[in-house]
C-alpha cells in the first residue's frame, strides 16, 4: 500500500502544486521526495491494521486482496512515471 500511496501523493503533488512548496524548501534542508516517501510510509503503515483484520478473519479474502494490492501498485506507479516522471 506504501507503493500505492507514493504514486498518488507524488500525483498530487505535481498537478496541485507545480512549483516548489515554499514552506519545504524554507523549512528544511531535505527534499520533496523525502517528504513523499514519508508521508506514503506513513500512509502504508497505517493501511497494515485494515489487512491485519482482513487476514485474521478471512486469510483466503486477504490473500486474493494481495494480488489485487500488487497489481495496483504496479498501474499506480506505472501511471505516476507517465504523468508526473
Amino acid at each position: 500500500m506504501t507503493a500505492i500511496a507514493y504514486a498518488v501523493v507524488r500525483v498530487v503533488d505535481v498537478l496541485l502544486f507545480p512549483e516548489p512548496n515554499p514552506a519545504i524548501v524554507i523549512w528544511t534542508d531535505r527534499s520533496r521526495f523525502f517528504w513523499r516517501a514519508l508521508i506514503a510510509a506513513y500512509l502504508g503503515g497505517a493501511s497494515v491494521f485494515g489487512g491485519y483484520s482482513l487476514a485474521k478473519r478471512t486469510p483466503r479474502a486477504a490473500s486474493d486482496w494481495l494480488l489485487r494490492a500488487i497489481l495496483i501498485a504496479g498501474a499506480c506507479l506505472l501511471a505516476q512515471a507517465i504523468v508526473a516522471p
